[in-house]
This record gives C-alpha cells, sequence and structure tokens, in this order.
C-alpha cells in the first residue's frame, strides 16, 4: 500500500473516494539486440543491457506484456490501494554503429498500453470517473557507447569476436510529447523531462555472465499538475545485479535483481515524506526461431515496494536483426 499526501496550496484535490480508471496509451520501448528493455517501466529489472553488434546492425522488435497489481503510470499521483491491469503492444527500432573505433547504439520509442483499474484518491472528493486515454505517451531516446571490451567490427570480425570484460554508457531521455491536461489527475503524458545517464559493467566467464549497472532518474518540474501547481522529484537512484548462462548461440537465460531508492518529492515548495525504496526480480529466456529471429520471454515481479512498483509482470517480445 502507498500514501501519499494531497496538494497543500493551490488546487486542492478532492477527500478519498474510489476510483475507476480505463487506460488507452502509446508507449514505444527502446531495445537493443540482446537487450532486456521490455514494455515495462522505466526503473524494471533488465538483463543483458550490454550486448554489442557490428555496426550497421538493425532490430525490429514487437512486444506483447500484460503488467498487473499496484501499476502507477506516475508514483507521485495521490492514490492508494491501486489494483490494476494494463497490456501493451510495444514496437521497437534499434540501429548499431560504429563511433571514434568502439561500438555504440541508438533508440528511439514512442508506446500501446490498454489497461483498466481501481484506486483510492486521497483526501478528496471524486476527481474523475470512468476514465478512458487514448494518445501519445511520452518519447523515449536511448543512446549507448561501449567505452571497453566492444571495439567498432565488421560482421566478419564480430563472428570471431568474444565477449570478456565489456564497459559501457547509457543515457535515456524522455521527451514529455505525450497526451497530458492540467486539469486531469491521470494522464498518458508527464508533462516533465526524464533523464537516466547509467554505467553498466560486464564480465564473461565462458557460458557465464555477471553485469552491473548503476543508474540515476534524474527529473524536470511538472508545473502543471491540476491547474498550476508544480511538482518536482529529487534523483531516484538504482543499482541492478543480472547473472546469465548461454546455452549455445542465441539460447539464454538471465536474472537480475534491481533496487530503487531516493525521489522525495515537492509540492509547490513543500517537502513529502514519500521516499522509494524499491526491490525488483526478473528473469528473461531468449530462443533462436529462425536465422535474425529470436523470441524473448520475460517476466519480472516486485518483492519490497514503497510506490506503485508492488507488480508483475510477462512479456513475449520478437526481435528480427538484419
Amino acid at each position: 500500500m502507498s500514501r501519499r499526501s494531497g496538494l497543500p496550496r493551490r488546487r486542492m484535490l478532492p477527500a478519498s473516494a474510489r476510483l475507476r480508471v480505463s487506460l488507452t496509451a502509446l508507449s514505444l520501448t527502446a531495445i537493443g539486440l540482446s537487450a532486456g528493455s521490455v514494455a515495462a517501466p522505466a526503473q524494471d529489472v533488465e538483463p543483458r543491457a550490454l550486448s554489442p553488434a557490428p555496426g550497421g546492425t538493425n532490430v525490429l522488435g514487437v512486444s506483447l506484456a500484460n503488467s498487473w497489481g499496484d501499476v502507477l503510470l506516475d508514483k507521485t499521483l495521490p492514490v492508494e490501494d491501486l489494483d490494476g491491469t494494463i497490456v501493451s503492444l510495444v514496437p521497437s527500432y534499434t540501429r548499431y554503429f560504429n563511433v571514434f573505433g568502439t561500438s555504440a547504439r541508438v533508440s528511439a520509442a514512442v508506446p500501446f498500453a490498454t489497461g483498466s483499474w481501481d484506486a483510492t484518491v486521497l483526501e478528496a472528493d471524486p476527481v474523475e470517473t470512468d476514465i478512458s486515454r487514448t494518445g501519445l505517451g511520452d518519447g523515449v531516446v536511448n543512446a549507448t557507447v561501449f567505452l571497453l571490451g566492444a571495439p567498432a567490427m565488421t560482421r566478419e570480425q564480430f563472428r570471431d569476436y568474444r565477449r570478456k570484460t565489456i564497459l559501457g554508457f547509457n543515457l535515456r531521455v524522455k521527451l514529455p510529447i505525450g497526451q497530458y491536461d492540467s486539469e486531469k489527475l491521470v494522464n498518458l503524458g508527464s508533462n516533465r523531462w526524464q533523464l537516466a545517464p547509467a554505467l553498466g559493467l560486464s564480465q564473461w566467464f565462458g557460458r557465464f555472465t555477471i553485469e552491473a549497472v548503476a543508474v540515476a532518474w534524474l527529473f524536470s518540474d511538472n508545473t502543471a499538475l491540476l491547474g498550476d501547481n508544480v511538482l518536482s522529484q529529487d534523483a531516484l537512484w538504482g543499482f541492478q545485479l543480472n547473472a546469465g548462462y548461454s546455452f549455445r548461440p542465441n539460447l539464454w537465460l538471465s536474472a537480475g535483481v534491481r533496487q530503487t531508492t531516493g525521489g522525495k518529492t515537492t509540492l509547490n515548495g513543500v517537502k513529502r515524506d514519500d521516499p522509494t525504496e524499491n526491490t525488483r526480480l526478473g528473469i528473461v529466456l531468449g530462443i533462436p526461431i529462425a536465422t535474425g529471429h529470436t523470441l524473448k520471454l520475460v517476466g519480472t515481479t516486485g518483492i519490497r515496494t514503497t510506490a506503485g512498483n508492488d507488480f508483475d509482470t510477462l512479456v513475449a517480445q520478437w526481435l528480427y536483426a538484419w
């Protein structure tokens, strides 16, 4: 259960009431060749995120995901007792290239999902009932540069490439282009920028791999929350540890755990005591189905949560590389 205080001044949130939400949004996520990004929240577990490919490689993906439980679009919303289901269909595209003698990749994103849930709106009469939303979600762009262990490679050179120690830097940018109405509590967009710089290190031991990732999520202010209320959020800090095993080329299993902390919010200059302390587990199975085609099966769950992360997710993802 998540408890957060209502707006302290300006336009006040209405008294407690049950809120039924029906949501349709567009959510495109950036997914690499063997990366673990799925149709899930940005702070979900992502095993095998450091997987290079030869320059010129393109990856097209489609994911079907089902998330249920305390699935919050925005953990700063003043709601509790959330119980919902979101089904997402997520296309993706990634391009690998060579830059300054090393491997790199760029992905772009703009999402699609449908869902419904019940929640209690704190400190107010009903804000909205029987809510439905259709439109764009916030866009996402990811850029990754492999700093060590993944030099620029042609397809011929990649055939002889053996992974050992890989160090990579990723920058995720979430652009506030999604549908947003300042008069509504539930929106498809967040009306704020998000930056997530991350540094990852993976070490291969034959068929086994260990991967560690440290990340910070930084937020701009939402200056139009239910009118002209101003919402600010401190940085979220995360650390993830993954372990994997490759049975043969493109057939692999990976599991990971992710801890997130921080992220207290400020509303109209008043600090709120609502820190995030979440721990999630994830597992990914990669299965080759044809030349250039891979199927990924993903499952994640929350094991310790304080806000918007007490949910489960199952994903089936098809990837085609050429």
